[in-house]
């Protein structure tokens, strides 16, 4: 048994792939790679108007806008980028980032290269973390907010439970390699509560997002950082927001759609049924429309 554990660990197969072969496979259509403090930044800008800001979460990447990105491109001009560190934007060469400084420095950067007046920033999970952030920035010239089952409390409490998970040995063994298309595949359906509303085209950019030389790396520092915002700066936030929850969520609980709600004091929220943590692409044309109802009024 020992030495089929150990031929199994030296003889399966390496999951990790080099930028440039990410690149050529996965380069969005449409996209170009800007320059942010020498690292390489993916970018897609589409459509005329108002700028709308869209920003992925946890190991996320822009495709999953896709969807949403088509239909607002349609009123506004849409945003929408790969994070430092995921897709197939590059991470900073530091041993322990400072992930909150690093996220605030950069959409500080993208909003004003990319804005000259009053924008909409719309964010997912942690993604809606940094919107939320970008809005107590107010040189930002944020108009109006989206979160879309975003990330802000008990942020410690999360860190200290996938510290816990990633530290494990069968985990750090699973992905000593790099992740196998199984756990690419199961972490796009824990966003989903029907998998039959899931683009199987998904799991493979999926499986080559995280697999990206350094992705994964960059992935297991920031999910056990826990040098966030205090959730109690929330009270903080200015501008309108609207809020979207699916009721299904399975990553961040659905009760902190209402603690958004009680803290933002000019903001409102929507509930989908039978929705899970990405109602952008679960439910998007809903969502498209609650959002341009939220911009327009």
């Amino acid at each position: 048994m020992i030495t089929l554990f150990v031929a199994y660990h030296f003889l399966r197969k390496n999951h990790i792939i080099s930028k440039q072969e990410a690149i050529a496979k996965y380069k969005h259509a449409g996209s170009e790679f800007i320059k942010w403090n020498n690292l390489d930044i993916q970018v897609v800008e589409q459509g005329k108007g108002t700028t709308v800001f869209l920003i992925h979460g946890l190991g996320g990447a822009l495709h999953e806008f896709d969807l949403l990105a088509d239909s607002l491109a349609k009123h506004y001009k849409v945003v929408r980028f790969d994070l430092p560190g995921f897709g197939l934007s590059d991470g900073t060469k530091d041993e322990q980032p400072e992930f909150q400084q690093v996220y605030k420095d950069f959409m500080h950067f993208i909003i004003n290269k990319y804005s000259t007046d009053s924008c909409f920033v719309v964010g997912n999970s942690m993604g809606g973390l940094i919107a939320w952030n970008a809005a107590l920035d107010t040189s930002n010239h944020i108009k109006k907010l989206v979160l879309l089952a975003a990330a802000g409390y008990e942020m410690e409490q999360m860190a200290k439970e996938n510290a816990e998970w990633i530290d494990k040995p069968m985990i750090k063994f699973l992905l000593a390699k790099g992740a196998p298309k199984f756990v690419a595949k199961m972490n796009v359906q824990s966003c989903f509560y029907h998998d039959d509303a899931i683009d199987p085209t998904l799991y493979d950019i999926k499986y080559g997002m995280m697999n990206k030389q350094g992705n994964l790396e960059w992935l297991k520092k920031l999910a056990k950082y826990n040098n966030y915002t205090d959730s109690a700066t929330i009270k903080n936030i200015a501008c309108p927001t609207l809020i979207i929850w699916g009721d299904k969520d399975e990553i961040i609980p659905f009760n902190h759609a209402s603690r958004f709600k009680r803290d933002i004091p000019n903001s409102q929220l929507i509930t989908y049924k039978d929705c899970g943590h990405a109602p952008m692409t679960e439910n998007y044309q809903q969502c498209s429309t609650d959002i341009i109802h939220f911009f327009e009024k």
